[in-house]
């Protein structure tokens, strides 16, 4: 018998949970057997056969998002601390279309104008679909803002930490209509499509991100028919490795492929230089920038 997900719970571990079950009991789904073993009363909404499709496989536990970012919740940038991808032990199995929850909605039914991956010197995190000023934007999925305002290079920008511990990114608004720490369903208006920040048109920039790691939204979303393309998916090392030489996913410096560092409090070109092995002359060669760019805390750097 498998455990049916409340709203907020919407993803998969394969992760020893035992440091924070008790904490977190009232929040998590978990597994009968699991639930004998630790002498819990608490009462279980189970499934039966005419649950159908709301099938859950018997050895997942549901973890909530505060769980997944240890609680991490900052409303002004977007990476909320390093991820060591190249390094990530755990699979985790993240339920995109949860029974739960509101059905996914494609943010806005333009044109895709510009995809994920390089772009010149500089990497595009997202994607990009075109629309007039004004026109409305909706949430992909029921989550919670985590950010609502302007950011530069994104312009008037909304991020939304969803219940499965995904987040999307929606930039370049002429308006932001939600507030910080504000609950949505999917298909709610979270803002209006403009030319806010770095942009040569009016469009929407989408991004989906994984604890602060972007990954090409494509992965998971039908851009030409504007719906999702699996019910669920797997973040495992092999998953960061695939798309490793085609985008910044390693943030340390190791591993094959482009290297990038994240620009934090403090760091400057020659700072940085030293700490990879390299050059300022070959930083800025590389990142088509200038030795006096002015680095942006947040931002990303090629490093080799």
């Amino acid at each position: 018998m498998a455990v049916l997900p409340r709203p907020g719970s919407a993803q998969t571990f394969t992760i020893d949970t035992s440091t924070f079950l008790n904490e977190e009991r009232e929040h998590l789904k978990i597994h009968p057997k699991q639930e004998q073993e630790n002498e819990s009363s608490d009462e279980e909404e189970l499934l039966t056969d005419e649950d159908g499709d709301n099938f859950v496989p018997e050895d997942m536990i549901f973890v909530p998002s505060d769980v997944l970012y240890n609680n991490k919740w900052d409303t002004l940038y977007i990476r909320t601390g390093r991820m060591d991808a190249a390094g990530m032990s755990d699979s985790v199995l993240l339920l995109l279309n949860n029974p739960a929850e509101s059905p996914f909605t494609f943010p806005y039914k333009g044109k895709l104008i510009s995809k994920y991956g390089p772009r010149g010197s500089r990497f595009h995190a997202g994607m990009d679909i075109k629309l007039e000023s004004g026109d409305t934007i909706v949430s992909a999925f029921d989550g919670k803002v985590r950010i609502a305002r302007v950011m530069s290079g994104y312009g008037k920008m909304v991020v939304i930490r969803h219940h499965n511990g995904l987040e999307t990114v929606y930039g370049h608004l002429s308006r932001i209509l939600v507030n910080i720490n504000q609950d949505v369903k999917a298909g709610e208006p979270i803002g209006l499509g403009g030319r806010t920040g770095r942009a040569t048109t009016t469009h929407l920039h989408f991004e989906t991100r994984f604890r602060g790691e972007h990954f090409n939204p494509g992965k998971i979303i039908d851009f030409e028919n504007y719906t999702l393309l699996t019910d669920t998916l797997l973040i495992s090392k092999e998953f960061w490795s695939s798309v490793r030489g085609s985008s910044p996913m390693v943030t340390d410096g190791s591993g094959p492929g482009p290297k990038y560092h994240t620009i934090r409090s403090g760091d400057t070109l020659s700072k940085i230089a030293r700490r990879y092995g390299t050059t300022v002359n070959n930083l800025c060669r590389i990142n088509g920038i200038k030795p006096t760019k002015v680095l942006r805390i947040g931002t990303r750097i090629r490093v080799g």
